[in-house]
């Protein structure tokens, strides 16, 4: 009798053990990520990695997809476009990943794009804003391109659209010598145009210039509205010569508005020095939308730092690709890109992830500005 039950007991183990087991041994499903890891951007490759992560911790969490794990296989591309392009290939051909995301530098998601397009894997771009990779998409030939983070393309029409309903009728475009500074003054002089806005003047600031008294006397004699500004390294030095200037002519555009109150006085805020001044965000983590604040505090209980916009945005990305892999009910790359086309997975920001005709979707933006020396949601444009 005793043996008769070991023999059962065991046989129950056996039974339990072969119950769990496939979904313990499972083969993962496997997402590509290819950013930068290595060199003087590595940091940005980081909040990518970060927003990732805890995107697949929270979809683990809950039992996965298709009743697998989801593991991300990363790629450095160190912001090269070769070794975007290598790493992009080992993810494909090594890893066999059904979808890639990427490439955060717009060099290496350029040189990416073609290659995932010819190998029918899905190529989500979480990061890169330029407004070329959406007009490549979709019906711009690239079918397996998908471009989930706003394009620069839709920030300035946008920022302009809200300026026009502020009876802004000219603007002086100002900003750094980057590829991502450059194309957003571009994008801001051709959404300008089209919402019938003057352009008065659309400068680069020279790499290495730290003293803008010049220029911004010379945007102010031209009087235009509004003073447009698109800058990084040259931030504190804009500010500087905005205050020495005496301010005057309101600021609109990308600002960083942190930049603006370590470079200026306590004196110039509380005068209400930059009270006028707009910016476009797509971000913000003081945001009080639930899904905004329940993302913010998980972020920084697993990281203890405050989220970046790239970790906000690579995190929505990983959500929106897992839901199409659920919908689908495959990972397979053919059946997860019919699937991201059909996207309707609400945003945490508001709004829905739906994919237009070049694989681009489309989420709200709020304009900031200072009051009180505090930065404030003035408006809520899109969506």
């Amino acid at each position: 009798m005793k043996k008769s039950m070991q023999i059962k007991s065991t046989i129950l183990m056996m039974g339990c053990l072969l119950a769990v087991s496939p979904a313990i041994a499972a083969e993962p499903v496997r997402i590509g990520v290819t950013t930068i890891l290595s060199g003087p951007n590595a940091a940005f490759g980081q909040s990518e990695q970060y927003g990732i992560a805890l995107a697949l911790e929270r979809i683990n969490e809950a039992g996965g997809v298709l009743d697998r794990p989801v593991r991300a296989y990363y790629g450095d591309n160190a912001a090269d476009p070769a070794t975007g392009v290598a790493a992009a290939k080992r993810l494909i051909e090594q890893q066999h990943v059904s979808v890639l995301l990427g490439a955060l530098a717009t060099p290496v998601t350029r040189a990416v794009m073609p290659i995932a397009n010819e190998a029918k894997i899905p190529f989500v771009i979480d990061i890169s804003a330029g407004q070329e990779f959406v007009d490549a998409s979709g019906i711009g030939g690239y079918d397996y391109a998908f471009k989930t983070s706003p394009s620069d393309g839709d920030v300035a029409g946008r920022m302009m659209g809200w300026l026009k309903k502020q009876g802004v009728g000219s603007v002086a475009i100002l900003a750094d010598d980057t590829d991502f500074n450059r194309a957003n003054a571009t994008a801001m002089e051709k959404a300008a145009t089209g919402v019938g806005i003057k352009t008065l003047a659309n400068e680069i600031v020279a790499k290495g210039t730290s003293d803008l008294a010049a220029t911004v006397l010379r945007f102010k004699a031209s009087q235009p509205d509004r003073i447009v500004i698109l800058l990084s390294t040259s931030s504190t030095a804009f500010f500087r010569a905005y205050e020495q200037g005496g301010g005057g002519i309101p600021l609109a555009g990308r600002i960083d508005f942190a930049a603006a109150a370590g470079a200026v006085s306590p004196q110039f805020i509380a005068s209400g020095g930059l009270d006028k001044a707009s910016s476009i965000a797509v971000f913000m983590p003081t945001d009080d939308t639930p899904g905004v604040q329940d993302f913010v505090q998980a972020y920084r209980g697993h990281y203890g730092l405050m989220p970046t916009q790239r970790s906000f945005f690579a995190y929505e990305a990983t959500r929106l690709v897992v839901d199409a892999i659920r919908r689908a009910n495959s990972d397979k790359p053919v059946d997860i890109q019919r699937a991201l086309k059909s996207s309707q997975m609400p945003a945490l920001v508001g709004g829905t992830y739906a994919m237009d005709a070049h694989n681009h979707s489309h989420t709200p933006m709020q304009i900031v500005g200072l009051q009180a020396g505090k930065l404030v949601v003035i408006a809520q444009v899109g969506g």
